[in-house]
C-alpha cells in the first residue's frame, strides 16, 4: 500500500511539473519560484486602497480585511472584467471594524518602479487597475 501511495504521489509531481499550474497545490511546480526577473525594467507593487464616507483615503491591509494582497493580484483579471467584486473587500473591512465609516469606495491601484541594475531608478508610475464605488456615494 505505501509503495502504491509513493508511486501516485510521485507521479502527480511529475505530470503537475510539467502540464500543472500553481493551483494544483501540493502537487504543483511553484512557478513564480522557478525564474528570475530581469534587472533591468519595472517592477509591480499592488495595494488596495479605500476612501470612506467621511473622505479619508487609506489601504486596506491583511489585518484590515482578511484579504491577502497576494489573493488580490492573483484575482486581478477578475477585478478588472467586473469591479463589483470589490465591494467583497469593503464589506470584509466593515464586518471586522464595525465602529469605523462605512467604505463608499475601492480602488487597486499597481505602483510600477524602473530597476536599472536592480535598483530603482526614481522612475515610478501608478494606474489603477479597477474601481468601485458604492452606489449613491459621491466618491
Amino acid at each position: 500500500m505505501r509503495i502504491a501511495i509513493t508511486l501516485v504521489v510521485t507521479g502527480l509531481v511529475f505530470a503537475t511539473t510539467f502540464w500543472g499550474a500553481d493551483d494544483y497545490f501540493p502537487f504543483a511546480p511553484f512557478k513564480m519560484y522557478s525564474f528570475s526577473h530581469e534587472l533591468d525594467g519595472w517592477a509591480n507593487s499592488t495595494r488596495v486602497e479605500a476612501v470612506n464616507e467621511e473622505g479619508e483615503r487609506f489601504t486596506l491591509t491583511e489585518a484590515a480585511t482578511g484579504f491577502r494582497r497576494a489573493e488580490v493580484e492573483g484575482q486581478m483579471s477578475r477585478f478588472r472584467d467586473d469591479p463589483d467584486l470589490l465591494q467583497y473587500l469593503a464589506e470584509a473591512y466593515e464586518n471586522t471594524n464595525p465602529e469605523k465609516p462605512e467604505i463608499v469606495s475601492v480602488e487597486i491601484v499597481v505602483r510600477r518602479y524602473r530597476l536599472e541594475d536592480g535598483q530603482r531608478t526614481g522612475e515610478v508610475n501608478e494606474t489603477v487597475e479597477a474601481t468601485w464605488t458604492r452606489e449613491g456615494a459621491d466618491a
